[in-house]
C-alpha cells in the first residue's frame, strides 16, 4: 500500500441558499445511547445507527405528521474494536468504521486500513469524526480538528489501496466536522456543529469535488439550541424521489442531552409532491 498527497483544492466559502432545506420532523430515540453515525437504508424505511461505545441498532422508522416513532429495534455489540467510534460508511460490500482513538479507519470484520503518517498527529478527541464513499468505491473522511490549527480541513480520500487529500474545506464560525455522506446528487454533505455552554448549533455544507474549482456551500445552519449534539448524517432518496437528509444526536450518555433522529429534505426535491415518507 503507497501514501501519496496529490494537489489539493483550497474550497472557498459561498453564500447560502435561501431555504436549500425544508426541516421535516424529529423523532426521539428512547434507550439508545451515544448514538454517534447512521446509515439510512430501505428508502428511508430503515435505518442501521453507531453507538460511540461499540454498539450497533438496527430500526424501522415510522414517519408521522406529529413526529414519529423508531420500531423493532435490534442491537448487537460490534467485534472490533468496542470504542470511539465515530464514522460509517457503508458499500454494497463492505461496512467501514472510522475512529478517533486512535485515528483509524477500518471494516466491520476488523480489517484495518493502511493509516497515513497525517492520522497519528491527531489529538485523541478531535480525529476522524466524518466518513463517507463515493460511488465508485472511495472512501472520505476529514479530522474534527484541523492539524497544527490550520485555518481548513483536510478531506482525506482512499481509493486504489492510496490515500491523498481531495481538498480542503475552510474553517469558520467555530464549527467541527462531525458527520459526512455523499448524497444522490454527488456531492459531498458535510455535517458540522459549534458548541457553547447554552447549547449547540449545527451547520450543513455541501461540494462537489470532482471540478477544477469546489465551492463549500452552505445549506443550513441553525441557531443556537435548535437541536441537540448532532454527529451522524446520512442523504438518501425516497420512494417518491425526495433528497432527504437523516441526522441522529450523541447524547453523551448524560440525561441533559437527548439522543433523536432529526429529518430535512433538500427542498428542490419537494416539487412535484415528493415526500421523505
Amino acid at each position: 500500500m503507497r501514501w501519496r498527497l496529490s494537489g489539493a483544492l483550497i474550497l472557498s466559502a459561498s453564500a447560502s441558499l435561501a431555504d436549500p432545506l425544508t426541516f421535516l420532523r424529529t423523532i426521539p430515540l428512547d434507550g439508545l445511547g451515544g448514538v454517534s453515525a447512521i446509515e439510512v437504508e430501505q428508502d428511508g424505511q430503515a435505518a442501521f445507527v453507531l453507538s460511540d461505545r461499540g454498539t450497533a441498532h438496527r430500526f424501522t422508522i415510522e414517519r408521522t405528521d406529529d413526529g414519529g416513532r423508531i420500531k423493532n429495534v435490534e442491537s448487537v455489540t460490534l467485534p472490533y474494536p468496542a470504542w470511539d467510534i465515530e464514522g460509517l460508511a457503508i458499500n454494497n460490500k463492505t461496512t467501514f468504521l472510522s475512529y478517533e482513538d486512535p485515528a483509524s479507519i477500518s471494516t466491520l470484520d476488523g480489517d484495518v486500513l493502511f493509516t497515513p503518517r497525517d492520522f497519528m498527529a491527531f489529538p485523541s478527541n478531535g480525529a476522524l469524526e466524518a466518513l463517507a464513499i463515493t460511488p465508485d468505491g472511495a472512501l472520505l473522511t476529514l479530522p474534527e480538528n484541523p492539524p497544527k490549527r490550520s485555518g481548513a480541513f483536510p478531506i482525506y480520500r482512499y481509493k486504489d489501496e492510496a490515500w491523498d487529500i481531495a481538498a480542503y474545506l475552510p474553517r469558520n464560525g467555530g464549527f467541527q466536522p462531525t458527520g459526512a455522506d455523499v448524497g444522490p446528487d454527488g456531492q459531498l454533505y458535510v455535517l458540522e456543529r459549534a458548541f457553547s455552554a447554552l447549547g449547540f448549533r449545527t451547520r450543513i455544507r455541501r461540494l462537489t469535488l470532482d471540478v477544477p474549482e469546489p465551492t463549500a456551500e452552505t445549506v443550513l445552519e441553525t441557531r443556537l439550541g435548535t437541536h441537540d449534539n448532532l454527529e451522524g448524517l446520512s442523504v438518501w432518496t425516497s420512494r417518491s424521489g425526495a433528497t432527504c437528509i437523516s441526522m441522529v444526536s450523541d447524547d453523551n450518555f448524560l440525561s441533559v442531552q437527548t439522543s433523536e433522529l432529526v429529518e430535512y429534505a433538500v427542498t428542490e426535491t419537494l416539487a412535484g409532491g415528493a415526500t421523505c415518507d
